[in-house]
């Protein structure tokens, strides 16, 4: 019998499915909606250790807010629209779907509602603390938190972005890249590292995704271009 193309080294693989416990809608005509896929490899599978995931989203803040969780060097966890049946001041149970839910490296889990600065008001503000304290009290979550567009860093937003589009592997650039990150001492910019490569475009892509893996950090928190200075991170 012959292999199957997930045989073969380099073959597209799937990436593991979501894990929401109720699903998005795949298409609207009032708001936005969709799927989006972390973790590193998209498609190819684990590169660094993340397994790519699905992730549904049903605003264009979720997926800010998940895009920017997703690369933060701290969360080890990142799952969605997960259940937290709650009761109301009658005893009428309810469940409540968080929009993000994230487990940090050191095992902390916060349950995360995403919501438009103008809409926190009204019955969602009158119910959530309520479901926060009984998140808190049932240890379903460490701590829930309130993301707003309003918390939103445009520096951090603008770079989960460019690292989110550097998933992808590539072997050659990647080993440049590697064997200049070995040789590194001190600071340098990531033009002179990307001339260091040999590799032009595709190295300074492989050197984005050093950045993504917390192996290259930048000095400053600033929008990452190639005149961005770097040094070399402690998780080696």
């Amino acid at each position: 019998m012959p292999q199957s193309v997930h045989d073969h080294v380099g073959a597209f693989v799937l990436p593991l499915p979501s894990t929401a416990a109720r699903d998005v809608a795949l298409s609207s005509k009032s708001h936005f909606c969709g799927h989006v896929v972390i973790g590193d490899g998209s498609g190819r599978g684990a590169v660094a250790g993340v397994p790519p995931r699905v992730v549904q989203v049903e605003s264009y803040l979720e997926l800010c807010w998940c895009l920017c969780l997703s690369v933060r060097a701290d969360i080890a966890d990142l799952r969605e629209q997960m259940q937290f049946d709650w009761f109301d001041e009658d005893g009428e149970v309810h469940p409540h779907y968080f929009d993000l839910f994230v487990t940090r490296t050191d095992g902390t889990r916060i349950a995360c509602a995403i919501r438009p600065t103008a809409w926190i008001g009204g019955k969602f503000g009158r119910k959530m603390p309520r479901i926060a304290a009984q998140a808190r009290a049932g240890r379903f979550a460490d701590d829930v938190r309130l993301l707003t567009d309003a918390d939103l860093d445009p520096v951090e937003l603008h770079n989960a972005w460019l690292l989110h589009g550097v998933r992808e592997a590539d072997p050659m650039a990647d080993e440049a890249a590697a064997r200049v990150l070995a040789d590194m001492s001190g600071t340098a910019s990531l033009a002179e590292l990307v001339t260091r490569t040999g590799c032009g475009a595709a190295g300074f892509r492989a050197l984005l995704r050093l950045i993504r893996w917390g192996q290259l950090r930048p000095i400053h928190h600033e929008r990452i271009t190639s005149a961005t200075v770097a040094y070399k991170g402690s998780n080696l």
